[in-house]
């Protein structure tokens, strides 16, 4: 189950497909398996009922089948998609000329005619147009094969046929909606996260992290229960992108991005606040013990955070820490700490300063 889900998801993506065309590459993968497995059982029964040439006609539709998942597997969409439909089209009008419109393969016209706008190949118009036919060939064939009636073996079973094959069209519908849905949603679960991260931390970015904290001090102040904010800077940070290059300046804020959760809780916040700034945002700490749990932190950066290229380089970074108290906003809160960012870095940088909440009003 677990490949399944992998070759539906875009981590399971062959290198050949690009991603705009991953959708259709599954769904007609999907059919092209179910189809040629159906047509493959139908010969040997066309055969024993004593139709011969519906039989002859299913070997050419598993061949056809199996060129389209070829196509398809080399990302000739559009083609896999034309050669499908014209397969099913073809069989249908043929199976309903021989064996009459009782056994009902005529509805198999219905299913691709939802497949055929799936061909971006043609514009909105001519797709519509292209889909469209399959409807009027479906009516047609009521037009005038509507007195041609079953000939072959077992025919106190062409009610039950009839009734299979419904559902057996339906399928592709199922299949198409099912493959769809999910993709849809895998692909909007991605976007979500990736709209929601920063993209060279993996941290949560600003937007993100303001709304996670407005949710957590709301829950915070219903509970009666402390939050405390800090908001981190690295210390000299343009010396660093000014003496080893912007590339090393961006290994040391991935550094610094897996020093915070490899020391933080999972429970705490942690954001790319901009540029070298960090936010933390810690859950049921008052100002006191975030205080003293930040200057540990701060202890020690310097010796497991460094500069490729110097490992003799001390990273610094300076907190200004402040205990969010009921009756404060958030962007009150994150002014003060922005206030106490500033009094570390006066005081000499790579030190951790906590001021109250009131402190500053």
């Amino acid at each position: 189950m677990r490949k399944i889900t992998n070759y539906l998801t875009h981590s399971g993506r062959p290198s050949c497909i690009e991603e705009k065309d991953f959708r259709r590459f599954v769904i007609i993968s999907v059919l092209g398996v179910f189809a040629g497995a159906v047509h493959l059982v139908l010969i040997p029964f066309f055969f024993s009922i004593g139709a011969v040439e519906m039989s002859a006609i299913n070997v050419i539709s598993v061949i056809a089948w199996g060129y389209s998942l070829l196509l398809n597997s080399r990302g000739e969409h559009a083609n896999a998609i034309i050669l499908i439909c014209t397969e099913v089209w073809i069989h249908s009008v043929l199976a309903v000329i021989y064996l009459g419109l009782d056994v009902g393969f005529q509805h198999y016209l219905w299913a691709i005619s939802a497949l055929a706008i799936l061909n971006t190949r043609l514009n909105f118009l001519y797709a519509s147009l292209y889909s469209f036919s399959f409807i009027l060939t479906f009516a047609l064939l009521y037009q005038f094969c509507g007195d041609i009636s079953y000939q072959y073996k077992f025919s106190e079973y062409v009610t039950v046929a009839h009734f299979i094959n419904i559902m057996i069209a339906g399928i592709p519908f199922i299949i198409s909606l099912t493959v769809i849905r999910f993709i849809s949603v895998t692909q909007e679960e991605i976007m979500n996260k990736q709209a929601s991260l920063d993209s060279l931390t993996g941290l949560y970015n600003r937007r993100m992290a303001t709304e996670v904290a407005l949710k957590t001090m709301q829950q915070a102040s219903r509970k009666g229960e402390p939050v405390s904010i800090a908001l981190g800077d690295i210390d000299y940070f343009k010396r660093i992108n000014d003496t080893f290059g912007h590339a090393e300046g961006d290994h040391v804020l991935r550094e610094v991005a897996l020093f915070f959760r490899s020391r933080l809780r999972e429970a705490d916040i942690i954001s790319r606040w901009g540029g070298e700034e960090f936010l933390i945002v810690l859950p049921g700490v008052d100002g006191n013990s975030a205080y003293s749990k930040i200057d540990k932190l701060r202890q020690f950066f310097e010796k497991e955070v460094k500069v490729e290229n110097d490992t003799n380089y001390a990273v610094q970074v300076s907190f200004g820490v402040v205990e969010c108290t009921t009756g404060v906003t958030f962007e009150e809160c994150l002014k003060r700490a922005d206030d106490a960012l500033y009094l570390s870095k006066e005081n000499g940088r790579n030190k951790v300063t906590l001021v109250s909440a009131f402190m500053l009003k």
